[in-house]
């Protein structure tokens, strides 16, 4: 048996007695979820099957509604799954709930990769730990790619906020805009790299400016879009971010405005990958994503 499998089923050991153990002493806590909330789900955990063992990965942004006998209903508002080295965008007819007081979070429903194949999802969170910035779950679930199920086994954080406020219009603070560098590390060009940037994974809220610099020796060009792996191309570019060549030490900026998940890469060296997380500040009105990863999946077709 290789040592990358050794490795692997460790890993789901692992998570499955911690998730056992640590839920088993966390019996009456109740998650941070609140009614009427945006919030990201996002972690990654295994494909596994008979035959093969599998990296996975979620990202998932999705509201609850009014809390009703210790339940809240759940909609998605946007998706990526990325499963068998393809990116798979969430379509609009997932359902979920939320239950027990956060305890538990259940969510299913299609996603569909650049290539037109599709996959049904169906997960199950349970409450592991919260922390002063995000709720902690074990999940676990299965895909449906061509009549064949696959266990799926993720360890996931919960992050985002209450969306409602009482205050008027003329009385909400006028957010702040940020800025977030993220460094195109030395060596990212190289493929025996295992960290490219400086930050792969960042959080913000609509309004923020994304500075990548580039501290490595070669050019790089960022865009951004879905994977497609199966397909010949790694990415298939949605034209919202498009550095062109950022040479060796120059620096090219984008403001995020609206909220969602956007993935981004570099089209020469394509183990590249990235995902910008916009989510709005506690106490904001406007929930809507102006633009969802699957209206620009259909909409770059």
């Amino acid at each position: 048996m290789s040592f990358n499998l050794l490795m692997k089923l460790g890993i789901i050991l692992l998570i499955t007695i911690s998730g056992v153990l640590l839920a088993s002493s966390l019996q009456q806590a109740n998650s941070e979820l609140l009614s009427n909330g945006e919030y990201i789900l996002q972690g990654s955990g295994l494909a596994v099957t008979e035959e093969s063992i599998d990296d996975s990965a979620l990202d998932l942004q999705f509201s609850t509604g009014k809390l009703a006998n210790t339940r809240m209903k759940v909609t998605l508002q946007d998706g990526l799954i990325s499963f068998l080295n393809d990116d798979y965008v969430a379509s609009n007819s997932w359902t979920g709930m939320v239950l027990s007081n956060g305890r538990f979070i259940s969510l299913s429903g299609d996603a569909e990769n650049a290539g037109g194949d599709k996959i049904f999802i169906s997960i199950l969170a349970r409450l592991v730990q919260n922390s002063k910035d995000a709720s902690v779950y074990t999940v676990t679930g299965k895909i449906i790619k061509d009549g064949e199920p696959t266990k799926l086994i993720y360890g996931v954080k919960v992050t985002g906020s209450s969306t409602i406020s009482e205050k008027t219009p003329t009385q909400q603070e006028t957010p702040k805009e940020k800025t977030v560098q993220i460094s195109i590390l030395a060596g990212a060009s190289k493929p025996g790299n295992i960290k490219y940037y400086s930050l792969p994974t960042v959080q913000i809220i609509p309004g923020t400016t994304i500075i990548w610099k580039n501290d490595d020796t070669v050019s790089h060009r960022i865009m951004s879009g879905v994977a497609s792996f199966s397909h010949g191309k790694p990415f298939k570019p949605d034209g919202k971010i498009d550095s062109g060549d950022i040479a060796p030490g120059q620096t090219f900026s984008v403001t995020i405005k609206e909220l969602g998940i956007t993935r981004f890469f570099d089209t020469t060296y394509s183990w590249m990958d990235g995902v910008i997380i916009s989510l709005p500040e506690s106490g904001s009105k406007s929930l809507k994503t102006t633009e969802t990863a699957l209206e620009k999946a259909q909409k770059y077709k």
